[in-house]
């Protein structure tokens, strides 16, 4: 039986010189050499959200302005395939969690430790052999997108190379399972495979087999302990979200943000500082506006619960406005690649 690779592609002229790469930027040469020099040294650490051990990072001044422009400038030009979900435009956690509705038997991978996995070698043959770009300019450009020899996780070009690292042996993967009507998607380092039909312990054995085989040949582990088997009888869990007939929240999640915005009612009542409770009012409808994604009547209801203590708080003075506009007061979310329930 053909297969069909669905493969990432780059159709546009490949950079040969350095040269011409601080062209492409818009960037001046020797400054751009510059900034890779001491790459490492212009991140910045962001606090993890809580309960989460992932280290992240934000680039900073020039180096923060290099990412972007190399986003615009090659990453944007990228035809990515349909089973790649992570920091995608219009695709997110919840596109990759609908893939794998109703079905029979879903089966969840965890790439252990992988952005640290993905080494600055990886990235430079990202550069050189996916884009065609000359050994020189790969060299650089992998400078300039990784952090101590690894890919930083935050960085705005990270998503973009992690989503690229597997590009040799993912769309071979991919096609092997979609011959078989098995469903694959990756967001990030979540992998995920859903069958439509019950298929057999021999069958699951090879798809986890194909998976691990990939994985190991691009240098990369399977974080075995997080190795998941869902049956339709069971909630199916893709990404955080149950996926047994829609992409919807667990009864956790959702009391989760019930009790959050019980807490800022009572603090509220309590008297805490109106800046605090500012705070918490924001973070609660951040909350409250990622459930009615997917459960809108609940949402409704909390979301009222939420503006009517936002009424309550004096008005903001000006000086708290340029305050919490400079991130002083409040902490600035971080470019983490994780779901936000984490």
């Amino acid at each position: 039986m053909a297969l069909y690779l669905s493969k990432p592609s780059y159709r546009c002229k490949p950079v040969r010189s350095i040269a011409a790469l601080a062209r492409a930027l818009n960037f001046e040469e020797q400054a751009l050499r510059v900034v890779a020099e001491n790459a490492d040294q212009r991140y910045r650490t962001v606090a993890p959200p809580p309960g989460s051990s992932r280290q992240t990072f934000d680039a900073l001044g020039q180096l923060k302005e290099i990412h972007r422009r190399i986003k615009t400038t090659f990453f944007d030009r990228v035809k990515f395939p349909d089973y790649l979900h992570g920091s995608l435009k219009g695709c997110d956690y919840v596109t990759n969690a609908q893939l794998h509705t109703k079905k029979q038997l879903l089966i969840c991978e965890d790439v252990k430790k992988f952005f640290p996995s993905v080494t600055s070698e990886k990235v430079e043959d990202v550069w050189c052999a996916f884009f065609g770009f000359a050994p020189e300019v790969a060299h650089l450009l992998a400078s300039l997108t990784t952090k101590q020899g690894a890919l930083p996780q935050g960085a705005v070009t990270s998503s973009y190379l992690a989503n690229l690292v597997l590009w040799r042996d993912e769309p071979l993967l991919h096609a092997k399972l979609a011959a078989r009507g098995i469903t694959y998607s990756r967001y990030v380092d979540d992998i995920a495979m859903s069958f439509s039909i019950r298929p057999s312990k021999e069958t699951q054995t090879w798809v986890i087999a194909q998976v691990y085989g990939m994985l190991r040949k691009n240098g990369l582990t399977a974080g075995r302990s997080k190795h998941e088997i869902f049956s339709a009888s069971e909630p199916m869990i893709a990404t955080k979200l149950i996926v047994n007939s829609k992409p919807s929240l667990s009864q956790k999640k959702r009391s989760q943000v019930r009790a959050q915005v019980r807490q800022l009612e009572m603090a509220q009542s309590s008297g805490l500082d109106s800046e605090m409770v500012r705070v918490l009012a924001e973070q609660a409808a951040q909350k409250v506006g990622q459930l009615g994604r997917f459960h809108p009547t609940q949402a409704a209801r909390l979301k009222g619960r939420v503006k009517a203590v936002r009424l309550g708080l004096p008005i903001e003075s000006f000086s708290s406005r340029v305050t919490n506009s400079t991130g002083v007061s409040n902490p600035s979310p971080s470019e983490d690649l994780r779901l936000p329930w984490e």
